[in-house]
């Protein structure tokens, strides 16, 4: 396996870098499981590998973005739900120099660690404070997945992105308790 060596290192904004096998939230960690079972002896599996069933129970915190002209620009191509609503907009279709022109800061962050993916072909994980949410926000933290796929070794043609954001840190909690936690995010709301 090519996976990624990375050892955990602290961003100058708090955030905490490593390896993706390192995922505690276990929606994140079931979305670099399936990834990692497609990869084979390859470093990153190839866009028309990933099946819907096979992402079934991450699919909400999936974002899928098409790189465009080696990396000038992304394309969200998928958005799920969880993201959709995470983000607070429906951005399937949209480019990454539209989110820089209408919020600098959330695309420099973005295009940063997609060219991270994209240039070197890695997968990484980041956790730590969500950087674009207002200080009342009920979704403070976040854990993500930054996966490459590509139709060769030689270069990155999409980005798999699973990710989480919830009101408090989880990374540090005993296993038992992050599978409580996990239920509670998972179980079906009952309708207003």
């Amino acid at each position: 396996m090519f996976h990624n060596p990375l050892s955990a290192r602290q961003s100058a904004d708090g955030a905490t870098v490593t390896a993706v096998e390192n995922a505690r939230n276990p929606l994140v960690k079931t979305g670099v499981d399936y990834w990692l079972s497609l990869c084979g002896q390859r470093r990153f599996p190839a866009r028309d590998k990933l099946a819907l069933r096979g992402m079934a129970t991450f699919l909400p915190c999936t974002v899928i973005a098409g790189v465009v002209d080696d990396g000038a620009d992304y394309e969200y191509r998928y958005v799920g739900e969880a993201q959709r609503q995470a983000f607070g907009t429906y951005f399937k279709g949209m480019r990454v120099t539209q989110i820089e022109a209408a919020l600098p800061e959330l695309g420099a962050i973005l295009r940063s660690a997609y060219e991270q993916v994209r240039s070197t072909g890695a997968s990484f994980l980041v956790r730590g404070r969500v950087d674009h949410e207002p200080a009342r926000s009920q979704c403070r933290y976040h854990e993500t997945a930054f996966l490459p796929l590509g139709a060769s070794d030689a270069a990155v043609d999409h980005l798999l992105i699973v990710g989480v954001q919830v009101p408090t840190p989880f990374w540090e909690l005993p296993d038992e308790k992050l599978k409580n936690f996990a239920n509670q995010i998972t179980a079906p709301t009952a309708p207003a």
